[in-house]
């Protein structure tokens, strides 16, 4: 551990003082004392390499599942169990950024996932606070971290789809917005709701920011997918100015609702989340109901970094279930789905 406050003794003198220097010492200190005590008092500071992954454990149906303890996990770090040194069953105040995708591709869909997302605010809890952001081109924050649910309601309900040929950046969008969210908010359980197709057409040196990005990162990204039965086919969108398509890819012109789905799921996983494909109403409230869930539960594992190396390091977590054996994992049909982040990013070694 390290310190950025020493602390000096100095040497005392066994001279006795004057009264004169006892009066003139009385008045330097009357001058500089309270000059002390005004000052900010600087922190001590510690390292510390302790990896804090947040888990979230749900059933055949995605309901939450509770009351599990610390001896129901198992933690390990590129193939090697590691003991797991912290434990808790939380739920707290978390901050939820919602990001919608307000492109062309997603104008005529706007009324269904727009009008369902009442469900997930009416799923969270009164001290959670909720930001709007959407994005096309470059994301734009709507709406600061608020407690209050209707004035998040009517920013989601007043977004501006655009009509015209644009751009659609997600991955530097979302990469900006996880900025967003771990400097502005105030700590505690950190979420991205985004409402998106995950067409990209910006190439794949975005893509590869935000899988660093995401990395070093605490915050929990639950994507939607948005596009309904077109997920589901092999249609395909051309790059700004073309019309949907089908049939085979021309590199570097169409992107495909395929590719956008692997790499919505490469999102989740990275951070721990769960990917949703709605395609009716019901299906959206359903969701957002379960997200809400989501946010507001978690478990949370704790353990020391095995080396200061600077490096991506690999995590599994596996849960047991009443009858001891693996429930999510390598070795059987999980009963649980767990979701955790796939690795973190050792501390390096100080210079």
């Amino acid at each position: 551990m390290s310190k950025s406050v020493e602390a000096h003794r100095p040497a005392c003198s066994r001279h006795p003082l004057s009264a004169s220097a006892i009066l003139a010492l009385a008045g330097v200190l009357s001058v500089f004392v309270p000059s002390v005590l005004a000052a900010p008092v600087r922190q001590i500071s510690v390292q510390v390499s302790v990896v804090t992954v947040p888990v979230t454990v749900t059933n055949a149906r995605g309901d939450f599942v509770g009351s599990l303890e610390r001896n129901d996990f198992r933690l390990w770090v590129d193939d090697a169990e590691q003991p797991i040194e912290y434990f808790a069953s939380e739920e707290e105040p978390a901050q939820v950024l919602v990001l919608v995708e307000t492109g062309p591709a997603v104008y005529l869909l706007r009324r269904e996932h727009i009008a369902a997302a009442g469900a997930l605010l009416a799923g969270l809890g009164a001290d959670d606070r909720v930001a709007v952001a959407g994005y096309s081109e470059k994301p734009q924050l709507l709406l600061d971290f608020t407690a209050n649910k209707q004035q998040a309601a009517s920013s989601l309900n007043g977004l501006n789809y655009g009509l015209g040929i644009a751009g659609l950046n997600f991955y530097d969008s979302l990469a900006s917005v996880v900025d967003w969210v771990e400097s502005g908010s105030a700590g505690g359980k950190r979420a991205i709701v985004v409402l998106t197709t995950g067409l990209d057409s910006s190439g794949a040196g975005p893509w590869q920011h935000l899988l660093d990005r995401l990395q070093t990162s605490n915050v929990l990204v639950l994507p939607v997918g948005l596009g309904g039965d077109l997920r589901t086919s092999d249609a395909r969108v051309t790059r700004p100015g073309g019309k949907l398509s089908k049939g085979p890819a021309q590199i570097g012109e169409e992107m495909s609702f395929a590719e956008s789905s692997r790499a919505l799921e490469a999102i989740a996983q990275e951070t721990g989340g769960r990917v949703f494909y709605p395609r009716s109403p019901r299906d959206f409230e359903d969701a957002y109901r379960r997200i809400a869930s989501l946010v507001r539960h978690q478990y949370s594992l704790g353990f020391t970094a095995p080396a200061a190396d600077g490096r991506y390091h690999a995590i599994r977590v596996e849960v047991l279930s009443d009858r001891s054996r693996v429930a999510a994992g390598k070795a059987r049909a999980p009963a649980y789905r767990v979701n955790a982040r796939r690795g973190f990013l050792a501390p390096g070694t100080a210079p």
